[in-house]
């Protein structure tokens, strides 16, 4: 038996035979006369200094910030999603409309949708801040892309009153990478968000169009952007693409407000026109997401707009191709399958 002197150095306290201090005290090492040199408790497993750490376990959370291209092919094989890309000069209002659907969902269901979630929360936050009244300014804005930051993607995850699911990404760039891209064309191929668009939409400035400072060099280099993306094969077969006018509420502070209407007019048709004879289809729209010249104008064509970047597409057909003449039979069952011969 083991000596009682080896746990304790009180000779009255027998806790070796019967597990209980004579003082009281629970856990016995927390007694004043034990001893733990020379107890006999077991004390654990020792740490092994020369074994290596343990790697940490650790759980990355989303920084909810604007989604990188390489963030984007994980999602998009996920999900079935709605790609926008938005094209325009700087200024020309493609934060302002991005913070502005933010916005509208914030609010409630809207066009039809409702707002289940998104990747990009802080990001959508951050871009609307300066148009909210907390923000201290007087005049409600967006801030600026920088062409420092690059592409980056914007997320929406909604659902439709019918029924079912949309997944909505779009693009956001600063406006001086598509002017470089305009004057020298080898920069194109960096513009790589546009191949992975469904839709692109050219953000067409209607306070640049119609002044007399900004009238001339504006239209031509409006229609040589798009041109320039066109011929050098940004954009992928089946792309649709559109023009939104923007800043229309600056429009009718101006005295020469319905000059200046008929102007805007007439540059939306030549220019839809002039792409139809290159059989290029380029539908025209007018929007104002935020129209703090003049409020009695309010959201213009946002409503509208949702619908058409979030409409059904035609389910994808996966049934493989039949073979052409096939040398074996067992190669017509692929005829059967995509269904273009039936048993007899």
């Amino acid at each position: 038996m083991a000596d009682e002197r080896t746990l304790c150095r009180n000779a009255e306290c027998g806790v070796v035979r019967t597990g209980v201090c004579v003082l009281g005290n629970d856990p016995i090492d927390s007694c004043p006369e034990y001893d733990p040199e020379l107890s006999e408790l077991d004390q654990g497993d020792e740490e092994d200094s020369s074994s290596e750490p343990t790697a940490e376990l650790t759980t990355r959370l989303r920084s909810s910030e604007i989604l990188l291209e390489s963030d984007v092919w994980p999602l998009r094989k996920a999900y079935r999603t709605n790609t926008v890309s938005l094209v325009g000069d700087v200024k020309s209002g493609k934060t302002t409309l991005i913070a502005s659907l933010y916005a509208l969902f914030c609010k409630g269901p809207f066009s039809g949708f409702s707002f289940r979630g998104s990747r990009t929360l802080t990001g959508f936050a951050r871009r609307h801040h300066l148009a909210l009244e907390k923000s201290g300014r007087e005049v409600p804005t967006t801030p600026r892309t920088s062409m420092n930051d690059g592409v980056g993607f914007f997320h929406l995850d909604l659902s439709c009153e019918i029924g079912g699911t949309a997944q909505l990404l779009i693009s956001d760039r600063s406006g001086e990478a598509f002017q470089s891209a305009r004057v020298n064309t080898a920069m194109v191929d960096e513009l790589r968000e546009l191949r992975l668009s469904d839709r692109v939409c050219f953000l067409l400035d209607a306070e640049k169009l119609t002044q007399v400072e900004t009238r001339a060099s504006y239209r031509r280099e409006f229609k040589q952007m798009i041109w320039a993306l066109i011929q050098n094969g940004a954009f992928s077969t089946d792309v649709k693409l559109e023009v939104l006018t923007t800043k229309i509420d600056k429009l009718t502070k101006r005295e020469d407000e319905k000059e200046a209407l008929i102007e805007l007019e007439e540059y939306e048709n030549g220019l839809s026109n002039e792409f139809k004879k290159a059989n290029v289809r380029l539908d025209v729209f007018r929007i104002c997401a935020l129209p703090r010249a003049n409020y009695k104008v309010g959201l213009v064509g946002l409503e509208e707009l949702v619908k058409r970047w979030l409409a059904p597409t035609a389910p994808i057909d996966t049934l493989p191709l039949p073979a052409v003449s096939p040398a074996r039979a067992f190669d017509r069952l692929l005829e059967f399958w995509s269904g273009e011969q039936t048993s007899g």
